[in-house]
């Protein structure tokens, strides 16, 4: 079974759109057109300044992927693909019956902000995109909050 390119990505509705515009709106300061969603909850943006840039939700990291949609686009055919979509993941997921509806997303139970929070299938789980970003953006905030209040340093577990 291999996963279809409709699987890899979604189209949110206008509520989950505002519900990320407001929740993510201390790390995306600046105006934004999204350019592409992925099933796993994360977000491509064209800023006014340009370029596209990667909002990873799981780990609150936004990349500069690409100079312009047109570039964005044509990297959508290279093997980052595999990276920013995780396939392998997304097949693994509808194989465990897990298959987002319409309007939903992929969220983690554990983020992959913390230790224990892993890119594996009993991790993961589909949910409304408008809860998605609520939850990760004010969740995300609020950890970067404490972490500078406190003048902690956080080291990212990556899988």
């Amino acid at each position: 079974m291999s996963v279809a390119w409709s699987s890899l990505t979604f189209t949110p509705p206008l509520e989950a759109l505002q519900e990320l515009a407001a929740s993510w709106g201390w790390l995306l300061r600046e105006p934004f057109m999204p350019v592409l969603f992925s099933s796993l909850g994360d977000v491509f943006i064209e800023p006014d300044s340009g370029g596209v840039w990667w909002l990873n939700t799981g780990i609150a990291e936004l990349t500069q992927v690409a100079d312009s949609v047109e570039h964005f686009e044509s990297l959508l055919k290279s093997e980052l693909a595999d990276e920013w979509f995780l396939p392998n993941l997304v097949e693994q997921l509808h194989a465990a019956g897990k298959v987002p509806g319409p309007g939903e997303c992929y969220t983690f139970v554990t983020m992959p902000i913390f230790r224990e929070g892993k890119y594996e299938v009993d991790n993961i789980n589909p949910v409304p995109a408008r809860e998605h970003y609520g939850l990760t953006g004010s969740m995300h905030k609020r950890l970067r909050e404490l972490v500078d209040g406190a003048h902690v340093q956080v080291k990212v577990a990556t899988s």
